[in-house]
């Protein structure tokens, strides 16, 4: 049944900023509207970067156009299937506007919805998100860890020979 087990966990380790792209790109090929993404990791761990390649999979119309959005709290991206992309880098700032009504925009079943700073608002993510933590290795590179509950992103097995 869908939302029940232990948490399933997949590491992934990215050579560089392309990597951490094309990473964002297949989750964003395999993404469905009502999907949430919570993007944890330090200042320069690449969750822009992942952001615009998950942008890129769901065929937005101007991927190049995704930054950060941390004074802004959501930015709207339009195409096939919507990307709103919030940042919790200011939790204060994100968690009163999802407690003002929020909530229902931004995890809005027909869109996909990605956070970055998600740990900053862990209580507010729906019950049926992917977290992804990204960190920087001392090689240059970047290691990921995505964990989500069985049965909610199917794919997620299979991602480390896709990417």
């Amino acid at each position: 049944m869908v939302g029940e087990g232990r948490p399933q966990e997949v590491r992934v380790a990215l050579a560089d900023a392309d990597a951490t792209h094309r990473l964002g790109v297949r989750l964003g090929e395999r993404l469905r509207a009502g999907d949430a993404l919570a993007l944890v990791g330090d200042l320069g761990a690449g969750k822009t970067t992942l952001a615009r390649g998950v942008a890129c999979g769901l065929a937005v119309d101007d991927p190049d156009g995704v930054s950060s959005p941390t004074y802004l709290l959501v930015i709207e991206h339009g195409g096939p299937l919507r990307l709103l992309h919030a940042d919790a880098y200011l939790p204060q700032k994100l968690a009163g506007f999802l407690r003002d009504g929020g909530l229902e925009y931004l995890f809005d079943p027909a869109a996909v919805a990605v956070v970055e700073w998600a740990d900053r608002v862990r209580n507010l993510m729906p019950e049926r998100t992917l977290w992804l933590q990204l960190a920087n290795d001392k090689h240059g590179g970047r290691a990921a860890v995505l964990t989500a509950t069985p049965g909610d992103f199917p794919w997620l097995g299979n991602l480390p020979k896709i990417v």
